[in-house]
């Protein structure tokens, strides 16, 4: 057996960070502040690029607000002129203060809709995270419309943190939610640089399902339903602790536990009650390729949660990740 020790994991493995910045939510340059879904964006992403020594860039995409489309186009090209002014003075104050922490910074901006030209920067430039903050979002515009942060998830083809207010920089309690997937491979051995280099628990989970319970079970729990139970139960734990060995080795020195935990319908739950009974700060977690890969345990569920758990997610992209979205032609040129 390999053995590889949880200093051996002290080191983040990210070269280029990527933090979404909207400065229209800067409460004003200068002495700059921003609403608290962007101030926590730009906490936890400093902390990483500290952890890991990464280049940090703050990216803008400005929009003309839809107010001011029916004005002139002299009036529009004023805005706009006005707009990127402003853009240019927030982002330029905050990479004067990650260099003045000895972070390696940068700033960049574009015109259009941010979860587009987020994608094409990552599709220009490999950054290998990108952090968004996320705020509370009501029903219908959750899924009627959808956030920068789901969006992300769904087309960005790096890994992306959704930073999730009130949460500590370097968080303490950790979950990896697991399929058994090269993925959730990937997922547990980020997880675990995040866990060493901030002194935190890493809880490895999967959630056993019960398929054959949705076909003849009575509610009842009679003895060979029990013994089923059991069966697919073990065989999970199995799995889990296969999967924690072909990942870290025997593990030692490491903060890690291992959990199974039964769902009910689909893993949302088991992984949102296992978030508040462990006092969760950040979930990392898989998600499926684009190219068409069926999800059996993760599938969407890194997007849907987006909007749900109460602590940051950082959702981790297959190898195979196909980005629906490529550079305009003259971008990639």
């Amino acid at each position: 057996m390999k053995i590889i020790s949880w200093e051996t994991y002290r080191v983040i493995h990210y070269k280029s960070i990527l933090v979404g910045i909207d400065p229209l939510q800067a409460l004003h340059a200068g002495a700059i502040k921003f609403n608290p879904p962007v101030e926590e964006a730009i906490k936890q992403a400093t902390w990483l690029a500290e952890k890991s020594q990464a280049q940090l860039t703050f990216f803008a995409a400005m929009d003309v607000p839809e107010d001011d489309l029916y004005l002139s186009e002299s009036e529009l090209a004023g805005v706009t002129s006005r707009l990127s002014k402003f853009g240019s003075e927030v982002l330029n104050e905050l990479v004067g203060q990650a260099k003045a922490r000895g972070i390696a910074a940068k700033s960049a901006m574009a015109r259009g809709q941010g979860w587009v030209e987020i994608t094409h920067e990552v599709l220009r430039n490999g950054h290998d995270l990108v952090v968004v903050g996320s705020r509370d979002a009501g029903a219908v515009e959750r899924w009627l419309y959808g956030s920068t942060a789901r969006k992300l998830l769904h087309i960005c083809p790096s890994q992306v943190l959704v930073a999730r207010v009130g949460q500590p920089a370097s968080p303490q309690n950790i979950l990896v939610a697991s399929d058994f997937s090269a993925v959730s491979d990937e997922a547990l051995r980020t997880a675990v640089q995040i866990g060493a280099a901030a002194g935190g628990k890493v809880y490895l989970m999967h959630a056993v399902d019960f398929p054959l319970d949705r076909l003849w079970s009575t509610g009842m729990m009679d003895y060979s339903s029990q013994a089923y139970h059991k069966q697919l139960t073990d065989e999970a734990k199995k799995s889990l602790a296969a999967q924690a060995v072909r990942v870290l080795g025997d593990g030692s020195g490491m903060n890690l536990e291992l959990h199974t935990t039964e769902r009910a319908v689909i893993a949302d739950s088991a992984i949102l009650q296992f978030i508040h009974d462990h006092h969760v700060d950040l979930l990392v977690m898989g998600t499926m390729a684009r190219a068409g890969i069926p999800g059996v345990f993760i599938g969407n569920t890194a997007e849907r949660l987006a909007s749900s758990v109460h602590c940051s997610l950082l959702a981790i992209k297959p190898a195979n990740f196909d980005c629906p979205i490529s550079l305009p032609a003259h971008a990639s040129a």
